[in-house]
């Protein structure tokens, strides 16, 4: 039997060749009884969970066991920059401040036009949208 030790996690191989890690990992996880202390062991999925819109499903579930995905996070801020930039806007103040601030927020919606799902994604902002961008993103 060959023994192979990873992140302090070690592996037992019977036959020599392919070690599947997440499959040893599982085994010892179910020998210490760690999966009867998660708050959810035991209790049955309830009955829509696959009917309708799956994703939104998902969602909710994810969102009642506190997971909150990256993509949601970078739209926080998005929104945050976007409530900032408005009196600049509002006031006419220095063109280059608000440049800055138009090239800041466009980074971050890149960024997560780049994690979030595709139907999710936004355009650009522009001095001329600001408003427009500001009632989509709240």
């Amino acid at each position: 039997m060959k023994k192979i030790q990873i992140g302090g996690i070690e592996l037992s191989n019977k036959n020599n060749d392919h070690v599947d890690l997440m499959a040893q990992i599982y085994q010892d996880f179910e020998k210490n009884e760690d999966m009867k202390s998660n708050p959810g062991f035991g209790k049955p999925l309830p009955k829509n969970l696959f009917k309708g819109d799956v994703y939104q499903n998902f969602l909710n579930t994810a969102k009642n066991a506190g997971y909150l995905p990256p993509w949601i996070k970078e739209q926080k801020e998005i929104k945050e920059k976007l409530s900032a930039l408005l009196p600049f806007i509002e006031e006419n103040s220095a063109e280059a401040k608000i440049a800055n601030m138009i090239a800041e927020i466009n980074e971050k919606i890149k960024k997560y036009n780049k994690m979030c799902p595709p139907q999710m994604q936004r355009g650009m902002i522009n001095a001329d949208n600001v408003r427009k961008q500001y009632e989509l993103w709240h």
